[in-house]
């Protein structure tokens, strides 16, 4: 049996892998589950799964107090220590934000099995994982739907490559003609259930530029190498074109029980019995060009050229004002261009550690914070 790590067990993709482990426990055994703060539901996935350890951001005696035999990590040096789980097969990183960077870098060092689904991860820490894939020459397993369907393409055929892309299904603003929305139209996805800080980044287009910075990293591909098209249905999730004008696509229902299952048995195929598509049944797959001069793509593209710095307070700005916006303190047009201005006043840095990504994330928040405060 493998020993599954899931490094944030409450979210949408902890709580899809968890249903997948479900459909398979013969195969796979529940060693850490890890949380934020959902601690409810964490206990119904302990009773459920009995793990030999539990992450929790902060202590609560209370909650301790009710299992006996499992041990409990807590804080920045909890997630290290669950990373370094010598009986740990496969970790599953799915807590958003980049906490877990330093604890992805010593799982890469200790040679185990990586499924990433954190975005942030790669966005601000790709430089330095780049120059640790030389030295370790690891292989990240990717559970976002679309980098999924290229690295599936990519296993069988990862030569003679012209572009690859990543499909969107344009998100909540799609075919409207406002280029506003209110926080309740912001998080109706038309497609796909997810947590509210990445629905409004599908809402911004900002989800899909974090798409392309990650995609870079993942296969090694030029900025020139990776375009974005819409496709509202979300049936086809990658496309790789070659060469001789071959294209190659992997399609599935969305539902991130497809990569998740895939991720776990690698580089094995099981039926789970999910719902399959019925290509009989769809009448129309629809594609539509994303428009070349649009601001999230212009920043993604910025953020592969320069790297450093930039791409670290283009995720760390963004955060944070979609945290505002969630709290209905600014409104949806203002998300990308106050981006766009914290990002012109950061003091650029070409090559960081450790230390200078979480110094750039922190100072991009707070320099949101002090330019919310002066429009006031």
């Amino acid at each position: 049996m493998k020993n599954v790590v899931i490094l944030g067990s409450t979210g949408t993709i902890g709580k899809n892998t968890l249903e997948v482990i479900r459909r398979q426990r013969d195969k796979f055994n529940v060693l850490c589950l890890a949380c934020k703060k959902n601690k409810n539901l964490l206990l119904k996935q302990i009773e459920e799964f009995n793990p030999r350890y539990v992450y929790i951001e902060e202590k609560d005696d209370d909650f301790v107090r009710k299992f006996k035999k499992i041990k409990f990590f807590y804080g920045k040096e909890g997630l290290i220590e669950i990373v370094n789980l010598k009986e740990g097969d496969i970790f599953i990183f799915a807590i958003p934000g980049i906490n877990t960077l330093p604890a992805f870098i010593d799982c890469i060092k200790n040679r185990k099995t990586i499924a990433l689904a954190t975005k942030e991860i790669l966005v601000s820490g790709g430089q330095i994982i780049e120059e640790l894939k030389k030295e370790y020459n690891f292989e990240i397993l990717p559970i976002d739907s679309e980098h999924n369907a290229i690295f599936q393409i990519f296993k069988n055929e990862n030569k003679n490559i012209k572009k690859i892309y990543l499909t969107a299904s344009g998100g909540p603003l799609y075919k409207k003609k406002k280029r506003s929305l209110n926080l309740k139209e912001a998080l109706n996805h038309p497609i796909w259930k997810m947590g509210k800080k990445i629905t409004i980044d599908s809402a911004t287009m900002m989800n899909k530029a974090f798409e392309i910075i990650e995609a870079h990293y993942l296969f090694s591909l030029s900025e020139e190498q990776i375009d974005v098209i819409i496709h509202p249905e979300a049936i086809i999730h990658g496309m790789v074109e070659f060469i001789d004008g071959t294209i190659k696509c992997v399609s599935f229902l969305p539902d991130m029980k497809f990569p998740i299952n895939y991720v776990l048995n690698y580089p094995d195929r099981v039926d789970i019995k999910l719902n399959k598509i019925d290509f009989g049944k769809i009448e129309h797959l629809n594609f539509k060009k994303v428009n070349q001069k649009s601001k999230w793509l212009n920043l993604a593209k910025e953020a592969i050229r320069k790297k450093g710095s930039y791409p670290v307070v283009l995720n760390g700005a963004n955060e944070r004002i979609v945290e505002f916006f969630l709290e209905k303190r600014i409104k949806f047009y203002n998300i990308i261009n106050m981006i766009e201005k914290v990002i012109e006043q950061h003091p650029y840095k070409s090559k960081l550690n450790i230390e200078d990504i979480f110094y750039y994330h922190n100072w991009a928040r707070r320099e949101v914070e002090k330019i919310i405060g002066e429009e006031k």
